[in-house]
């Protein structure tokens, strides 16, 4: 894999979630003190002198109606069809709203310098009386209308926000799903196979057969690769190929005269990086009953350039049969990796019929990984 970047150039991707959400709940409140700063300062509407207890109180409304938007109204009512809730909690929060502005302004007016001007503009809010001001109709008609001019943009923004997080929560999703998909599509050496392999070796050793030993070394450098080795998220090229040559030693051995096997790579196989096991799927199928079908050619031709791996696996039998290759379970997973690991990076060109079957992939590396 790629050496990651050192240093300060730390992207986003390697922040966790919480930490994401927090530095961007950060950057929008500072985006809206700035937003409110020019907003009650712009030629046609200023309080001509300092205006931080009013950006101060509707800061901290602005807070409080996000959350209560990105966290409860949104959520929990309005996206579940709950919308008579979510109707009344849009009321209580006009309402919520009123009674803020009404004490707010009053607390302010006491305990913070405030011009003349703004002055005026708080008495104006809370002079005329807690129930007229906020209980009556005209009240409520007022604070919805002053609530639309001065929280339409930390709506707009928790609506965006909402978006984001269930976004986010659909990556992180996806990202799980596709991670335990591909633990199971990375799949270890196959069973069917394995037990065959153990049962030729337990006739070789029982009938004192020398490939024993052979047998037993391919098949521990088998098992140490899929266990260990093909974890990571890539290896080296070299080292997929070395399985692959491992595999077919211990075909070569079980299988005797019945199947001819021939096995090319071509190319400089040099620093490269592959994803484990993707190519073993396709090979290993094309073995899938040749034990008992005697005249079965496999031909494994693998041609390697810096960024490209070009891989040709086909299998021609003496006698017309059934093939099915296309629709292996096996098969069908193997490309389904291909899609997740390697999207728009590869290609699958597939032919069979009664005697044959011919398997072409295209897979295009990236630099070191």
């Amino acid at each position: 894999m790629p050496d990651s970047p050192s240093g300060s150039a730390l992207g986003w991707h390697t922040l966790s979630a919480r930490t994401t959400a927090v530095l961007l709940q950060l950057l929008l409140w500072a985006l809206l003190c700035g937003f409110y700063f020019a907003w009650y300062n712009r030629p046609n509407y200023s309080f001509d002198g300092p205006i931080g207890s009013l950006v101060g109180l509707r800061m901290v409304f602005a807070i409080g109606l996000f959350n209560a938007l990105v966290y409860l109204i949104i959520p929990r009512w309005l996206l579940r069809g709950r919308f008579w809730l979510a109707l009344a909690g849009a009321v209580l929060l006009v309402y919520a709203y009123g009674l803020f502005n009404f004490y707010g302004y009053q607390l302010a007016n006491r305990y913070l310098p405030v011009t003349p001007a703004l002055a005026r503009y708080y008495q104006s809010v809370y002079q005329p009386g807690l129930q007229r001001a906020v209980f009556s109709g005209m009240g409520l008609l007022t604070m919805a209308l002053d609530m639309q001019a001065n929280m339409v943009f930390p709506v707009v923004v928790s609506f965006l926000a909402y978006a984001q997080v269930v976004d986010r929560r659909r990556l992180a999703l996806e990202r799980n799903q596709l991670d335990l998909e591909l633990r199971y599509l990375k799949a270890q050496i196959n069973p069917r196979f394995l037990f065959n392999t153990l049962g030729t070796l337990h006739h070789f050793t029982r009938h004192r057969d020398p490939r024993a030993g052979d047998m037993v070394l391919h098949l521990a450098d088998l098992m140490r690769y899929t266990l260990y080795e093909a974890e990571t998220e890539t290896v080296l090229l070299s080292r997929e190929l070395e399985f692959l040559d491992d595999y077919l030693a211990l075909e070569r051995l079980r299988s005797r005269v019945a199947t001819t096997i021939h096995h090319t790579i071509s190319g400089p196989v040099t620093t490269q990086h592959i994803v484990p096991l993707v190519l073993y799927p396709f090979l290993e199928r094309l073995f899938a009953g040749s034990e008992t079908d005697s005249g079965t050619t496999i031909t494994s031709t693998i041609e390697v350039t810096p960024y490209a791996v070009q891989a040709t696996f086909a299998r021609v039998c003496a006698a017309a049969g059934a093939s099915g290759y296309g629709t292996d379970g096996a098969i069908r997973a193997a490309r389904r990796r291909l899609q997740l690991q390697y999207p728009e990076r590869h290609t699958v060109e597939l032919t069979e019929d009664e005697t044959s079957v011919r398997v072409r992939l295209h897979i295009q590396l990236v630099p070191n990984g």
